[in-house]
């Protein structure tokens, strides 16, 4: 599936531009939208730019994979978005004081857990792996009360 967004109808509206960005973006993410294709048209190139400043927020570069500039029409730009099958964080079992995420070893498999954070930050966790003993950073981001997104990858730091 793929969205498009066509900013020529509000092109003068920089307030609209942006929330229409937001939008689409909003969407792409619920429904695991691959491509978006945005179109703020040829004109002088102003209205590109400020599309592409507004993308490279941070807040806004975190919810996609990529940006790609149209080769054949300089008018268009593309956002790829990769969604990643996140295991949920894993419910508290009875007894258990604190829950935990959890994320697979990108060596072998194993699960790789660390105690969830408390309130509602983001962050990150250096973890080895108890089966094959390497280093890892599990990425964490809340996705919504009580679930994390979580991303493992080898951490040899500078080694």
């Amino acid at each position: 599936m793929r969205l498009k967004l066509d900013l020529h109808p509000i092109y003068s509206d920089s307030h609209a531009i942006e929330a229409a960005l937001r939008q689409v973006i909003d969407e792409a993410v619920a429904k695991r939208v691959k491509e978006v294709e945005i179109i703020p048209g040829k004109g002088s190139g102003a209205l590109k730019k400020s599309v592409i400043r507004f993308l490279q927020r941070p807040e806004i570069r975190s919810r996609y994979h990529r940006m790609e500039k149209d080769s054949e029409n300089w008018g268009r730009l593309s956002l790829h978005f990769r969604h990643e099958r996140a295991e949920p964080a894993s419910a508290p079992k009875p007894g258990s004081a604190a829950p935990s995420l959890c994320a697979p070893c990108v060596c072998c498999g194993s699960p790789l857990q660390t105690p969830a954070p408390e309130g509602e930050a983001d962050g990150e966790a250096s973890v080895t792996c108890p089966a094959c003993d390497s280093p890892h950073r599990l990425t964490f981001r809340r996705v919504r009360r009580g679930d994390f997104q979580v991303q493992a990858e080898l951490d040899y730091g500078d080694a």
